[in-house]
């Protein structure tokens, strides 16, 4: 569905969920091979600034952050001088893929990620969303996350173990509806946020984390941060119109779109502090935080003013 509804100001961010269980599945409906061939050439015309050698539709639709604009306009055709890491998500019943790389633009990387609808060969839809920092969505930010994915984002399914399609648009409808049953959790699962293993200040987690987490049970890192478990809290964000039509059966993979409402709220436990992005479904929890951090006079650097903030969010898991 796009063009986008244009919101300001506009936040992307990209979770991934690695689900390890069992299932039975389907073969592809068609092949896969063309639809990746064109995901290449699509990010290798990035790099080259050609977005006329692509071969798009008499009529195609197209939209950057949300923005919609020729592909001539938009800024990442005049900004990518480099590719690399990209990791596809294929669905061949409805002609789309879903993508995320890493780009360069000069010497900073960013993070690529979105959709693109391929009907008969010729690019008709074009989604795409870019990653610059972790202010551009939640807690955690690696522009070069695709290449470190852990095993349960790569390693491939056999087909006796494959999630069926219809499995999968259930779990997939779950991650933005309470009221749809999420899958089982699994003791390996690993959960990623914007390239990133998600880990965190394990007082910030304290606070935002479900009662019966018990968190002084959890390994901390070297660095004191606690890796966040997986799971589907009933206090999670929520659209009942989150889009779930990207399913790829061969990695038993399946993408959800929604808007998120939240708040930018300050982030004091860095210096110099930094800002996160926080959904209103946890931003009690948060606020709550912050309102301690400050009466114990622990943080005391400049911070960024509280300001609402929507978000366009695409979450995958995995099973």
């Amino acid at each position: 569905m796009i063009p986008m509804i244009k919101l300001r100001p506009l936040k992307t961010a990209l979770s991934l969920l690695a689900l390890a269980t069992s299932a039975q599945g389907g073969t592809p409906a068609c092949n896969r091979e063309c639809l990746n061939s064109l995901a290449d050439r699509s990010i290798a015309s990035l790099a080259t600034h050609t977005p006329g050698s692509l071969p798009l539709a008499a009529t195609y639709a197209a939209t950057e952050e949300g923005q919609p604009a020729a592909l001539p306009m938009m800024t990442l055709w005049r900004t990518v001088t480099a590719t690399r890491n990209p990791y596809y998500i294929i669905d061949p019943m409805t002609e789309q893929i879903f993508l995320i790389v890493t780009i360069s633009e000069g010497a900073n990387e960013s993070l690529l990620y979105g959709r693109i609808k391929s009907p008969n060969g010729q690019l008709s839809e074009i989604e795409l969303y870019t990653n610059r920092s972790r202010a551009n969505g939640g807690f955690q930010f690696d522009a070069a996350g695709s290449m470190n994915f852990p095993d349960a984002w790569t390693v491939p399914v056999e087909q006796s173990r494959r999630a069926s399609r219809a499995e999968l648009l259930q779990a997939g409808r779950s991650i933005f509806d309470t009221g749809v049953p999420s899958p089982a959790i699994a003791s390996t699962c690993v959960l990623m946020e914007n390239g990133k293993i998600v880990w965190e200040n394990p007082d910030v987690l304290k606070s935002i984390a479900p009662v019966s987490l018990d968190i002084a049970r959890i390994p901390r890192n070297p660095d004191g941060t606690v890796q966040i478990p997986c799971g589907s809290p009933p206090e999670r964000p929520t659209d009942k119109n989150a889009r779930t039509n990207i399913i790829d059966e061969e990695r038993g993979i399946v993408v959800s779109f929604a808007t998120v409402y939240g708040m930018v709220e300050p982030y004091p436990v860095t210096d110099p502090t930094g800002s996160a992005f926080v959904p209103n479904s946890m931003l009690g929890a948060y606020t709550q935080m912050l309102k301690k951090q400050r009466d114990l006079s622990q943080y005391t650097r400049p911070s960024l003013q509280a300001m609402p903030a929507a978000l366009t969010v695409a979450e995958l898991y995995r099973i």
